[in-house]
């Protein structure tokens, strides 16, 4: 009987996608108001984040967290820590974007044996490794600083269709100390592309296409701690917003693409440094 309904849900659940995605897929225009909220919602990031980096009582977002203790006692280790957050106004409050949808999620990872200096090093090199991020096809460093970064991405993502996007990012990293530093990455220009990979390649102009990517913001926070070092990231995407009448059933799709996006980004980088000896040579 549990076979028969689980096959039942699934069913109709395929059934209804095949009505949705011509709905989700048709082109959308981002609106000045929701850049205008999607600033907004940055700015009390940002706020936030400041306040932990420069607070005496600790550095991590994880470490302000209900159980800071057991958290970083799980991420020490060896396991990955993923959760969904959201950002609310002065008075607490959700803050609702018209026009638009914001994910945002954070993960931290336990690196043994690496030590601060030299992943920076070997971050800041990313056209001489291949990249942590899945989806992402080809990166090029467009400019550098010793702690600034132009970057062009051409990337892929998958919800309802397969996507492929021409962007470039600004990228800070900042120091707190000897043990401590972090890094803020501002996408410049998400293009969605038609026909990619084909003579008949050519960008949609920003802000009028199909919506499932507008901005790209992250931020990231490195620890030396001992044995090794503790990276903690936090990604914020601002995609086109899901109709009411739809969203008991996009929205859980949509969030467990991304818990499972930044999870396996975590555990490639987590893999990555695991097996290499590359900073370990440095």
């Amino acid at each position: 009987m549990r076979f028969r309904c689980k096959k039942l849900y699934v069913g109709i659940c395929i059934t209804l996608l095949t009505l949705i995605v011509p709905v989700m897929c048709a082109a959308v225009q981002l609106k000045s108001e929701t850049i205008e909220v999607w600033d907004a919602y940055i700015a009390a990031t940002e706020k936030r984040i400041a306040g932990e980096i420069n607070s005496d009582y600790g550095f991590l977002a994880l470490d302000f967290s209900s159980e800071p203790e057991k958290t970083r006692d799980e991420v020490l280790n060896g396991n990955l820590y993923v959760i969904e957050v959201t950002t609310t106004d002065d008075n607490d409050k959700r803050i609702r974007v018209p026009g638009g949808t914001i994910h945002h999620w954070r993960g931290c990872v336990f690196l043994p044996g690496v030590d601060l200096d030299s992943y920076l090093q070997d971050v800041k090199n990313p056209a001489q490794r291949s990249p942590d991020q899945p989806e992402v096809l080809e990166l090029q460093v467009l400019d550098s600083t010793p702690d600034e970064m132009w970057l062009y991405i051409r990337m892929t993502r998958t919800k309802f269709v397969k996507l492929t996007y021409n962007s470039e990012h600004y990228i800070k990293y900042f120091y707190h100390g000897p043990a401590r530093g972090s890094r803020k990455s501002v996408s410049t220009k998400i293009a969605e592309l038609v026909n990619p990979g084909t003579p008949e390649e050519y960008e949609k102009p920003e802000g009028k296409d199909r919506g499932f990517m507008w901005r790209l913001f992250s931020y990231w926070r490195f620890e030396e701690v001992d044995g090794g070092l503790i990276v903690e990231g936090e990604s914020m995407l601002l995609s086109r917003e899901v109709p009411v009448a739809l969203a008991w059933l996009i929205m859980p799709l949509i969030d467990r693409a991304a818990h499972e996006l930044i999870t396996h980004t975590l555990a490639q980088m987590k893999e990555r440094y695991t097996k290499s000896d590359i900073v370990r040579s440095q």
